[in-house]
């Protein structure tokens, strides 16, 4: 049997200890310790097995300016995951999380939520502006945005509550996809003159509402 079908069913058996049959739950964890131990299977690796993947294709085919990158790692840290962007010649830039669990799933949901919104409230900003300087335009519309991500940073943040597995991640990484490449980027610089677009984008941010079901659940309610 291949390590990673071994993986897989070890994997299924902890899911299977989970139940409510006491009995059931205990020979769930017997089978599962007992293959660990047949087949040489740490821990971590087992762990590993548990990583998933979710990725948000974006309407850019160049390098996504700040903003962009930093909501997806807000979004990312938030839920314990690690995010990537993922270019091909020809293609539409991509952003990956992975994460443990069902944590990519919801990282990749609130990104594509948060991400359209910011969008469209960034664009209904720069409409407003009376200028014909394109260059301006955008840098003032860059810092609404930047102020709107500071705004929501920490309203993502308190709606996960989720562990770090940063270790477990950073190792799945490594044995998937090697050593990624740092793409780095700057945010715009800010003045007093900057004042009136910080203040439009931090209010335009107020009105985003995250919250979570009534009952625990395994799914999550993101609305805005």
């Amino acid at each position: 049997m291949k390590r990673g079908k071994i993986i897989e069913k070890i994997c299924k058996c902890l899911r299977l200890s989970e139940s409510g049959n006491p009995h059931e739950a205990a020979a769930a964890i017997r089978q599962a310790h007992g293959l660990m131990r047949k087949y040489g299977i740490s821990e971590q690796q087992v762990l590993i097995g548990h990583v998933a993947e979710s990725s948000v294709e974006s309407s850019l085919k160049h390098k996504p300016p700040f903003w962009s990158l930093a909501l997806s790692n807000v979004v990312a840290n938030s839920f314990g995951c690690r995010a990537y962007i993922s270019r091909k010649a020809g293609q539409k830039t991509r952003f990956r999380f992975i994460g443990i669990g069902h944590a990519a799933e919801i990282s990749g949901y609130t990104f594509k939520v948060l991400h359209r919104g910011l969008r469209q409230a960034r664009q209904q900003f720069i409409q407003q502006l009376a200028l014909d300087d394109k260059t301006e335009k955008t840098r003032r519309g860059d810092i609404f945005a930047q102020a709107w991500l500071f705004r929501i940073a920490q309203l993502v943040a308190d709606f996960s509550g989720e562990e770090q597995n940063k270790a477990i991640v950073e190792e799945y990484v490594k044995q998937h996809y090697g050593a990624p490449t740092e793409m780095r980027s700057t945010a715009k610089a800010t003045d007093k003159p900057d004042y009136h677009d910080i203040l439009s984008g931090m209010q335009a941010a107020a009105g985003v509402d995250l919250f979570r079901p009534m009952e625990k659940q395994e799914q999550y309610t993101l609305a805005q």
